[in-house]
Protein backbone atom coordinates (compact mmCIF):
# COMPACT_ATOMS: atom_id res chain seq x y z
CA UNK A 1 0.00 0.00 0.00
CA UNK A 2 1.40 3.35 -0.94
CA UNK A 3 2.30 6.05 1.56
CA UNK A 4 0.12 9.15 1.31
CA UNK A 5 0.18 12.67 2.65
CA UNK A 6 -2.83 13.46 4.82
CA UNK A 7 -3.71 12.60 8.41
CA UNK A 8 -4.83 9.11 9.33
CA UNK A 9 -8.54 8.37 9.61
CA UNK A 10 -10.11 5.16 10.94
CA UNK A 11 -13.04 3.47 9.22
CA UNK A 12 -14.88 0.61 10.88
CA UNK A 13 -15.28 -2.46 8.68
CA UNK A 14 -18.98 -3.07 8.16
CA UNK A 15 -18.82 -6.18 6.02
CA UNK A 16 -21.61 -8.54 7.08
CA UNK A 17 -20.11 -11.97 6.75
CA UNK A 18 -20.40 -13.57 10.17
CA UNK A 19 -23.91 -14.36 11.26
CA UNK A 20 -25.33 -14.40 7.73
CA UNK A 21 -25.92 -18.12 7.90
CA UNK A 22 -26.83 -20.49 10.66
CA UNK A 23 -24.02 -21.98 12.71
CA UNK A 24 -20.85 -20.64 14.22
CA UNK A 25 -18.80 -18.42 11.92
CA UNK A 26 -15.27 -17.08 11.87
CA UNK A 27 -14.49 -13.36 12.11
CA UNK A 28 -13.47 -11.64 8.90
CA UNK A 29 -11.25 -9.79 8.39
CA UNK A 30 -9.23 -11.33 11.19
CA UNK A 31 -6.12 -9.14 11.13
CA UNK A 32 -4.31 -11.13 8.45
CA UNK A 33 -4.20 -11.17 4.67
CA UNK A 34 -6.39 -14.00 3.45
CA UNK A 35 -8.86 -15.23 0.84
CA UNK A 36 -12.27 -15.60 2.48
CA UNK A 37 -14.99 -17.97 1.25
CA UNK A 38 -18.52 -17.77 2.64
CA UNK A 39 -20.94 -20.67 2.95
CA UNK A 40 -22.96 -19.30 0.04
CA UNK A 41 -19.90 -19.06 -2.21
CA UNK A 42 -19.07 -15.39 -1.64
CA UNK A 43 -15.45 -14.64 -2.47
CA UNK A 44 -13.44 -11.94 -0.68
CA UNK A 45 -9.86 -10.99 0.05
CA UNK A 46 -8.43 -9.00 2.93
CA UNK A 47 -5.12 -7.25 2.35
CA UNK A 48 -3.66 -6.28 5.72
CA UNK A 49 -0.52 -4.22 6.23
CA UNK A 50 0.95 -2.39 9.20
CA UNK A 51 2.17 1.19 9.53
CA UNK A 52 3.54 3.49 12.23
CA UNK A 53 0.45 5.11 13.81
CA UNK A 54 2.53 8.14 14.80
CA UNK A 55 3.20 8.85 11.12
CA UNK A 56 0.57 11.29 9.84
CA UNK A 57 1.31 10.51 6.20
CA UNK A 58 -1.51 7.99 5.87
CA UNK A 59 -5.17 8.53 4.99
CA UNK A 60 -8.07 6.08 4.82
CA UNK A 61 -9.74 8.25 2.20
CA UNK A 62 -6.76 8.13 -0.16
CA UNK A 63 -6.29 4.44 0.55
CA UNK A 64 -9.89 3.91 -0.56
CA UNK A 65 -9.34 6.05 -3.66
CA UNK A 66 -6.32 3.94 -4.61
CA UNK A 67 -8.29 0.71 -4.13
CA UNK A 68 -11.20 2.07 -6.17
CA UNK A 69 -8.87 3.01 -9.02
CA UNK A 70 -7.35 -0.46 -9.17
CA UNK A 71 -10.80 -2.11 -9.16
CA UNK A 72 -12.11 0.26 -11.82
CA UNK A 73 -9.10 -0.40 -14.06
CA UNK A 74 -9.71 -4.15 -13.82
CA UNK A 75 -13.46 -3.87 -14.33
CA UNK A 76 -13.03 -1.75 -17.45
CA UNK A 77 -11.43 -4.72 -19.18
CA UNK A 78 -13.68 -7.49 -17.84
CA UNK A 79 -17.43 -7.69 -18.27
CA UNK A 80 -19.62 -8.27 -15.23
CA UNK A 81 -22.50 -10.71 -14.82
CA UNK A 82 -26.02 -9.22 -14.80
CA UNK A 83 -24.66 -5.80 -13.92
CA UNK A 84 -22.44 -7.06 -11.11
CA UNK A 85 -18.90 -5.71 -11.08
CA UNK A 86 -16.18 -8.37 -11.32
CA UNK A 87 -14.27 -6.68 -8.46
CA UNK A 88 -15.69 -4.36 -5.82
CA UNK A 89 -14.06 -2.61 -2.87
CA UNK A 90 -16.14 -3.76 0.10
CA UNK A 91 -14.35 -1.77 2.81
CA UNK A 92 -11.16 0.11 3.68
CA UNK A 93 -9.97 0.85 7.20
CA UNK A 94 -6.98 2.35 8.97
CA UNK A 95 -6.76 2.09 12.74
CA UNK A 96 -4.14 1.43 15.42
CA UNK A 97 -1.33 0.91 12.93
CA UNK A 98 -3.21 -1.55 10.71
CA UNK A 99 -4.50 -0.80 7.21
CA UNK A 100 -7.01 -3.17 5.63
CA UNK A 101 -8.61 -3.37 2.19
CA UNK A 102 -11.41 -5.88 1.58
CA UNK A 103 -12.35 -6.77 -2.00
CA UNK A 104 -15.32 -8.81 -3.16
CA UNK A 105 -15.22 -10.83 -6.41
CA UNK A 106 -17.89 -12.03 -8.81
CA UNK A 107 -15.95 -15.21 -9.61
CA UNK A 108 -12.87 -17.12 -8.50
CA UNK A 109 -11.30 -16.32 -11.87
CA UNK A 110 -11.69 -12.61 -11.17
CA UNK A 111 -9.84 -13.01 -7.88
CA UNK A 112 -6.94 -14.84 -9.51
CA UNK A 113 -6.65 -12.32 -12.36
CA UNK A 114 -7.07 -9.20 -10.24
CA UNK A 115 -4.52 -10.15 -7.59
CA UNK A 116 -2.03 -10.90 -10.33
CA UNK A 117 -2.08 -7.29 -11.57
CA UNK A 118 -2.91 -5.36 -8.39
CA UNK A 119 -0.76 -4.47 -5.38
CA UNK A 120 -2.16 -7.47 -3.52
CA UNK A 121 0.59 -10.08 -3.78
CA UNK A 122 -0.47 -11.90 -0.59
CA UNK A 123 -3.77 -13.29 -1.89
CA UNK A 124 -2.84 -14.61 -5.31
CA UNK A 125 -3.68 -18.29 -5.73
CA UNK A 126 -2.68 -19.71 -9.09
CA UNK A 127 -6.04 -21.48 -9.32
CA UNK A 128 -9.21 -21.43 -7.22
CA UNK A 129 -12.40 -23.44 -7.61
CA UNK A 130 -15.53 -23.51 -5.45
CA UNK A 131 -17.65 -26.63 -5.57
CA UNK A 132 -19.04 -29.26 -3.17
CA UNK A 133 -17.74 -32.55 -1.90
CA UNK A 134 -20.57 -34.51 -3.54
CA UNK A 135 -20.07 -32.85 -6.95
CA UNK A 136 -16.28 -32.84 -7.17
CA UNK A 137 -15.09 -35.91 -5.28
CA UNK A 138 -15.58 -39.37 -6.74
CA UNK A 139 -14.49 -42.85 -5.71
CA UNK A 140 -11.79 -42.66 -8.36
CA UNK A 141 -10.02 -39.95 -6.32
CA UNK A 142 -8.69 -42.66 -4.02
CA UNK A 143 -8.79 -43.28 -0.30
CA UNK A 144 -5.56 -41.68 0.89
CA UNK A 145 -4.51 -38.29 2.18
CA UNK A 146 -7.56 -36.82 3.94
CA UNK A 147 -7.43 -35.46 7.51
CA UNK A 148 -10.33 -34.83 9.88
CA UNK A 149 -9.58 -31.30 11.11
CA UNK A 150 -11.62 -31.70 14.29
CA UNK A 151 -9.97 -34.93 15.42
CA UNK A 152 -6.57 -34.43 13.72
CA UNK A 153 -6.54 -37.92 12.29
CA UNK A 154 -6.59 -39.56 8.89
CA UNK A 155 -9.95 -40.46 7.36
CA UNK A 156 -11.06 -42.16 4.16
CA UNK A 157 -12.52 -40.47 1.13
CA UNK A 158 -15.75 -42.25 1.93
CA UNK A 159 -15.97 -40.36 5.21
CA UNK A 160 -15.39 -37.04 3.44
CA UNK A 161 -18.11 -37.85 0.88
CA UNK A 162 -20.60 -39.22 3.40
CA UNK A 163 -22.42 -35.95 4.07
CA UNK A 164 -23.45 -34.40 0.78
CA UNK A 165 -23.22 -30.83 -0.50
CA UNK A 166 -20.58 -29.51 1.88
CA UNK A 167 -18.61 -26.56 0.43
CA UNK A 168 -15.29 -27.66 -1.08
CA UNK A 169 -12.43 -25.33 -2.01
CA UNK A 170 -9.88 -26.58 -4.52
CA UNK A 171 -6.93 -24.20 -4.57
CA UNK A 172 -3.37 -24.02 -5.79
CA UNK A 173 -1.23 -21.92 -3.46
CA UNK A 174 0.69 -20.42 -1.88
CA UNK A 175 -2.17 -18.61 -0.14
CA UNK A 176 -4.03 -18.34 3.17
CA UNK A 177 -7.65 -19.48 2.99
CA UNK A 178 -10.26 -18.53 5.61
CA UNK A 179 -13.73 -20.09 5.61
CA UNK A 180 -16.97 -18.80 7.10
CA UNK A 181 -17.76 -22.17 8.63
CA UNK A 182 -15.51 -24.55 10.51
CA UNK A 183 -13.08 -26.60 8.42
CA UNK A 184 -14.04 -30.28 8.58
CA UNK A 185 -11.58 -32.06 6.27
CA UNK A 186 -8.51 -31.18 4.25
CA UNK A 187 -6.04 -32.82 1.91
CA UNK A 188 -2.99 -31.97 -0.17
CA UNK A 189 -0.68 -29.01 0.47
CA UNK A 190 -2.73 -27.76 3.44
CA UNK A 191 -1.62 -26.83 6.96
CA UNK A 192 -4.39 -25.93 9.39
CA UNK A 193 -3.76 -22.66 11.28
CA UNK A 194 -7.01 -22.64 13.26
CA UNK A 195 -10.51 -24.07 12.87
CA UNK A 196 -11.38 -21.53 10.13
CA UNK A 197 -8.00 -20.84 8.51
CA UNK A 198 -5.56 -22.91 6.46
CA UNK A 199 -2.28 -22.24 4.75
CA UNK A 200 -2.03 -23.80 1.30
CA UNK A 201 1.61 -24.18 0.30
CA UNK A 202 3.00 -24.18 -3.22
CA UNK A 203 0.77 -26.97 -4.46
CA UNK A 204 -2.86 -28.08 -4.65
CA UNK A 205 -5.04 -28.23 -1.56
CA UNK A 206 -8.59 -29.36 -0.79
CA UNK A 207 -10.65 -27.85 2.03
CA UNK A 208 -14.13 -29.01 3.06
CA UNK A 209 -16.02 -26.84 5.54
CA UNK A 210 -19.45 -26.64 7.12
Amino acid sequence: MKKIKTAAAAVMLGILLSGCASGKAGTFPSGQSAVYISREGGIYTALVEHYDPSDTGYSAEELRAMADREAAAYNSGHGGQEGREPVAVAECAMADGTATIVHQYATAEDLCRFTQISQDTSNHPRQLRLTTNSVYLTEEDGEEGWTDARKNRAVTLGTVRKKHDLPLIVVTGPVTIQTEGRILYYSGAVTLKDEYTAWVADGEGYIVFR
